[in-house]
């Protein structure tokens, strides 16, 4: 018999254990309320059928999801970008005043580009310019005004 065709149950011996029912080959014979309750079964199979297929849970679906999930969470952990702040004040005031002027030439910002920058203007306000001079010592900063090349050029005017 070739195993890839179908099996016709007619050409089977009358001895065939295909052709002999379930409950003969047990030799246990129908159980008792078999065919009251055999539509029931019937109905629930058809019904799970009609529902489609259902997922089985497993210990290894359990692993294979935390192990994918987990896979996730590093990948995004090592690809998401790090928050980058502002330098701050005192990272700028150690860069020199012709070190800023020599970089706004190379960006090609003019001195009407800053002119017309609104934050600037701001930081000119009469309250603004009372926080800067608060602490402004005039004996100090008398101490540091050279005075002797001012005099000089008054003579010689």
């Amino acid at each position: 018999m070739n195993e890839n065709q179908p099996i016709r149950l007619d050409e089977l011996d009358a001895g065939h254990p295909l052709r002999k029912h379930l409950f003969e080959t047990t030799n246990a014979g129908v159980p008792d309320g078999y065919f009251d309750s055999l539509p029931s079964i019937i109905q629930d199979r058809v019904v799970r059928k009609q529902h489609g297929w259902t997922v089985s849970w497993s210990w290894q679906r359990s692993v294979a999801s935390l192990a994918g999930a987990g896979l996730v969470a590093v990948l995004v952990w090592v690809t998401w970008p790090a928050r980058q702040d502002s330098l701050g004040q005192e990272a700028l005031a150690n860069v020199s005043n012709s070190a800023i002027a020599s970089y706004l030439d190379e960006e090609g910002v003019s001195t009407t580009d800053l002119a017309d920058y609104a934050p600037l203007y701001q930081s000119f306000t009469d309250e603004a310019t009372k926080n800067l001079l608060q602490d402004v010592n005039l004996d100090e900063i008398r101490e540091q005004i050279d005075l002797a090349p001012a005099d000089a050029t008054k003579r010689d005017s």
